[in-house]
């Protein structure tokens, strides 16, 4: 009966063990610094609108309207000093609007708030934008991308972005 007793036991260990080293199953894959991010691939959203696209680098984009925002889990802005801009590698603006930049929380405040440039999306746009070293963050983080607008109609579309070393001055 003893050695049944600690046989039980051993057992409950390994399993209260194995339990707690054990990655969560929720746990978000990292995306790794410089990694191109289709948009598309967001974890969760509020009012955006994913359309098919055949230019698209993924085959699908992501239209923003006033309100709009997309929340993208685990990205890694690199060790210090390696993130200092956002790259928009396919994008387009129809309106007027801005777009920020959140760390962590939708409500935080913006680490980037830019405009996008204008004109159509008959083809879409490379643009960078570089970040203050002030803001610049490190590490991985759920980032949100907020969209305000005085028009509630769709002002901006997104194929991808990247989180990037900038040398050189931002792409127009």
């Amino acid at each position: 009966m003893r050695r049944t007793l600690v046989i039980a036991a051993a057992v409950v260990l390994a399993a209260v063990t194995s339990a707690a080293v054990a990655p969560s199953a929720s746990a978000a894959t990292v995306r790794p610094f410089g990694s191109v991010v289709e948009a598309e691939s967001y974890d969760a959203q509020h009012g955006v609108r994913v359309f098919a696209d055949p230019a698209a680098s993924g085959g699908h984009a992501v239209a923003f309207s006033g309100g709009d925002r997309l929340r993208l889990d685990a990205v890694d802005f690199g060790a210090p000093g390696q993130a200092s801009g956002f790259a928009t590698w396919r994008s387009c603006a129809t309106g007027t609007g801005t777009v920020e930049l959140r760390l962590d929380s939708p409500t935080a405040t913006p680490l980037l708030t830019f405009q996008p440039a204008g004109g159509t999306c008959a083809q879409w746009f490379q643009s960078s934008t570089r970040m203050g070293v002030a803001t610049t963050p490190t590490g991985v983080h759920d980032l949100y991308l907020s969209f305000t607008s005085p028009s509630r109609c769709e002002f901006y579309r997104l194929d991808s972005f990247q989180m990037i070393k900038q040398t050189g001055p931002p792409i127009p």
